[in-house]
C-alpha cells in the first residue's frame, strides 16, 4: 500500500482544503427539484377515470437542466382509450413512464396530468402511483419522490414499510464484550402506518440473550403505535457477554409489518450474514479489541475502509483514543450514534463532499502534527500582527489617547518605547 505521507495523499488533501470555500456556493446555489402528487378521486366508481397530477418545482437557487421524472402507472391502472397524459412542459412517454421536462428555472414548476382507470376485474385495496426524479444534480433527495393512491374503500390505508438499513459491532471489555446491533425502518407512505411490528431472528441461535433494548420493544419484537408517512425509526439490539473460542457465523433476519395494506412487500425483509470473532483478552493496549471495526462516517464519506484518510483516522483511534478512559468513552458514543448518520451520508454525494471537506483538515493535523502546529503558529502570528497594525493605524490617523498610551512604536535611533 502506498505510504500515507506520499505525494498523492498530500495533493488530495490539499485539494479538499482548497475546495472548502466552494461549499456555501454548492449548498445554496444547487437546483432542488421537489415532487408532489395528488389524485382527484380517492375511491373511484367502477369504470370512473381519475386524474393524477404531478408537480415538479425547482425550489433551489439555480436553474436545473435535463430534468427527468419517471412515473409509470401500476399494472392494475392504465390510461383510458382515447385519452392521453398532458405535460405542461416537455414530453411524456406512456410506455416507459419517462417525463422529460428539460430545463427548469429557479422558482419555476411544471405539471403532468395522467388520466387513469382501473384495468382489472377486482380492484385491489391500494393502487399506488409513484413518481421519482431521475436528474442527478439535486441539492435534496428527500423530496425527489411523490406518491398518491386510489383505493377500493375509503377506510383502506396504503403504506410502504421499508427496512432501510441495519448493522452492528462487537464491542470490547468496556461492554463485557457484547454484540450491539441496530436496524432502521421507514414508511414511504402515502398513508400513516399503525400497529407496526418489527421482528428479529437469528440462525443458528448462538448469540446469547439477544434482544431489542428500546422502550417500544420486548425481546425480539418491537411494536410501534404508528409510523407516519415519510418518517423513520431506529432501534438497538444487544446481546449478553460473548464467550467464543473461535469465529462464529450467524444470520440475522428482520421483518416489518403493520395492520395496513403494504403495496410493496418486497422491501419488508432484510437478511444480514455476519461473523463474530473469538473473544479476546481484555487488554486496552491490545489492538485486537475493536481495531477491525470501521470508522463509519469517514468510510461513508471517502468510500472505502482502505482510503488513506480513513486509515489515518483508524490508526489515531487505535494508537491514542483507545488508551485513555475519555477516548474509550468517545469511541462508545461514536459507535452507538454514527451508523445511522453514516447511512444517510452515504446516500447523498453533497453530504459526502461536505463531510470529506470537514474531516480533511483534521486528518492533515493527525498525519502531519508538526507541520499543523507550525501552520497554526504562523496563522496566530499573522492575526496578531494584523490586529496590531490596525490599532497602530488608528493611532497614527486619529490620535486615539488610549491607543497612544498602550501601543509600542519605534523610537529614534531604532529602539522601541511606549509612547506616553
Amino acid at each position: 500500500m502506498k505510504s500515507i505521507t506520499g505525494q498523492a495523499f498530500r495533493a488530495q488533501s490539499l485539494a479538499f482544503v482548497g475546495a472548502l470555500w466552494l461549499i456555501p456556493r454548492l449548498l445554496s446555489a444547487a437546483p432542488d427539484i421537489a415532487l408532489q402528487m395528488t389524485v382527484d378521486t380517492l375511491v373511484p366508481a367502477a369504470g370512473q377515470p381519475v386524474q393524477f397530477t404531478i408537480t415538479a418545482s425547482n425550489i433551489g437557487a439555480d436553474a436545473a437542466n435535463g430534468v427527468q421524472v419517471t412515473d409509470q402507472l401500476p399494472a392494475e391502472l392504465r390510461i383510458p382509450a382515447g385519452m392521453a397524459a398532458f405535460p405542461s412542459a416537455g414530453t411524456y412517454d406512456a410506455a416507459s413512464g419517462v417525463w422529460s421536462i428539460g430545463a427548469l428555472a429557479a422558482g419555476a414548476n411544471a405539471t403532468l396530468v395522467i388520466p387513469a382507470i382501473v384495468a382489472v376485474a377486482t380492484q385491489p385495496p391500494c393502487s399506488v402511483n409513484v413518481a421519482r426524479l431521475n436528474s442527478p444534480a439535486d441539492a435534496d433527495s428527500s423530496n425527489n419522490r411523490a406518491v398518491a393512491a386510489v383505493k377500493a374503500n375509503l377506510a383502506d390505508q396504503c403504506t410502504d414499510l421499508v427496512i432501510v438499513s441495519s448493522g452492528g459491532n462487537v464491542h470490547g471489555c468496556d461492554y463485557s464484550y457484547e454484540l450491539k446491533y441496530w436496524v432502521t425502518v421507514s414508511n414511504a407512505g402515502p398513508d400513516d402506518a399503525h400497529a407496526v411490528y418489527l421482528d428479529m431472528a437469528q440462525s443458528p441461535e448462538i448469540v446469547p440473550h439477544l434482544k431489542f433494548v428500546d422502550n417500544e420493544c420486548d425481546g425480539l419484537r418491537c411494536t410501534f403505535a404508528s409510523l407516519p408517512a415519510g418518517a423513520s425509526v431506529t432501534v438497538d439490539a444487544k446481546s449478553a457477554t460473548l464467550d467464543f473460542n473461535n469465529t462464529k457465523y450467524v444470520t440475522f433476519s428482520f421483518a416489518v409489518s403493520s395492520s395496513e395494506t403494504d403495496y410493496a412487500t418486497g422491501n419488508n425483509q432484510r437478511v444480514d450474514n455476519i461473523s463474530i470473532p473469538n473473544t479476546p483478552g481484555c487488554n486496552y493496549y491490545d489492538e485486537s479489541d475493536d481495531s477491525n471495526i470501521n470508522c463509519f462516517i469517514a468510510t461513508a464519506a471517502y468510500g472505502s475502509v482502505l482510503e488513506p484518510h480513513v486509515v489515518v483516522l483508524r490508526q489515531f483511534r487505535d494508537q491514542y483514543l483507545k488508551r485513555t478512559a475519555l477516548g474509550r468513552a468517545f469511541i462508545r458514543l461514536y459507535y452507538r450514534h454514527s451508523p445511522p448518520m453514516a447511512a444517510v451520508i452515504a446516500q447523498h454525494e453533497w453530504l459526502r463532499f461536505l463531510v470529506r471537506s470537514l474531516l480533511t483538515p483534521l486528518v492533515l493535523a493527525i498525519a502531519f502534527p508538526l507541520r499543523a502546529l507550525i501552520f497554526a503558529g504562523l496563522m496566530a502570528l499573522l492575526c496578531s500582527a494584523t490586529a496590531r497594525g490596525r490599532v497602530l493605524g488608528r493611532c497614527l490617523a486619529g490620535g486615539d489617547v488610549e491607543c497612544a498610551t498602550t501601543t509600542v512604536v519605534p523610537a529614534p535611533g531604532g529602539q522601541s518605547h511606549e509612547d506616553a
